[in-house]
Formats: structure tokens, sequence, C-alpha cells
């Protein structure tokens, strides 16, 4: 497998991206991350990337990318416009979105605010587009974990501290959600 990673620069900062795969000719794929927050993740898309290249990236303030000096920044705006340095960058002519929860509102901002050339499909996977919805189910989902996962996820959310003991109780909650891989 071919695999690679660098630098985005932009004017509001450094963006991670990465890219595995390559090998054939079909369309290339753009990750968009959940979150906003959280970072790229390639589990489970290892099938996507035996004919085509999948770039995967960090958005500003997520992961291995840069913080923005200024809280402000982070609005639905920005992020949109990020997404179309990142195309640039990338020289990602024709692509095919991937979106994960508010990944997927990314997406679809971006489709319905750029209007963009070159998006030749989109795929939405647990997509985040009602606040109310959304939240409704996470509260449902983090009720049946674990006294302990459910209390790292409850003291992150109150105190805002979302280090180390809120992503690990985050991670197991998201490999609750995850179906089981019934490969042989």
């Amino acid at each position: 497998m071919s695999s690679r990673e660098g630098k985005i620069r932009t004017a509001n900062g450094s963006l991670w991206y990465g890219v595995r795969g390559g090998g054939g000719n079909r369309m290339p794929v753009l990750v968009l991350h959940g979150g906003p927050g959280f970072s790229s993740m390639d589990n489970g898309l290892e099938p996507l990337w035996k004919d085509r290249p999948v770039f995967f990236y960090d958005q500003l303030g997520c992961g291995k990318s840069d913080r923005a000096p200024d809280k402000n920044f982070y609005s639905v705006e920005n992020y949109v416009a990020e997404l179309a340095e990142v195309r640039a960058a990338l020289k990602l002519d024709d692509v095919c979105l991937m979106g994960f929860s508010w990944g997927c509102a990314l997406a679809c901002s971006y489709l319905l605010d750029r209007k963009p050339f070159g998006v030749k499909g989109v795929m939405l996977c647990a997509p985040y587009l009602s606040s109310p919805a959304w939240d409704a189910d996470q509260r449902r989902n983090i009720a049946l974990l674990p006294k302990d996962i459910r209390g790292a996820i409850e003291k992150g959310e109150k105190t805002g501290d979302f280090g180390e003991a809120y992503e690990s109780a985050m991670m197991a909650y998201y490999d609750r959600l995850r179906p089981p891989d019934n490969t042989p």
C-alpha cells in the first residue's frame, strides 16, 4: 500500500493531510472527518484505496493540524473555504467527497454554498444534519456505556477538557457503534 503525509499551508495555518493507496485509475476520494474537533481516521476504508487514492486531512483545530489563533475562526463558512483550499492544494479537480458525521454537514454546505465543479459523487456516512436529532441520539447511546466511559465523556463535555481520557472514552464509544467485521 502506498502512503504519504504532508502539510498544506493556508492563510489560517498548516493542515495535515495523508494519502493512502493510489494504484489504479479510479476517482480519488477526499474524506471529511467528524467533529469538529476530531481527527482523520482511515480504519475500515482499506477497500477504497486498493484501486484509487484516498485523501484525508485534519481540519484546522483538529488532529495534527494547527489551531486557529482566534476561536471565532471556527465557523461553517471558514471550514467550507478551507475545503476549497484543500482541494486546490491537492489538485483534486475531479473527486468524490466522503463525509463522516460533521463531515457530512461540511460536504453539504460546501456543495450548496460553492456549487463546485468536479465533485463527481458524495458519500454521507452517519450524517450529522440536524443538531437536535444528533444530540438526542448521542445521549441515548452514551447512556448505554459502562459508567467509567460515560463518566469520562460527561466530564470532558462539562469541563471542556478533551484530552486523553476523553479521547479514549470516545474511541471506546465509536468502537461500540461500529458494525462487526464479518470478513471470513
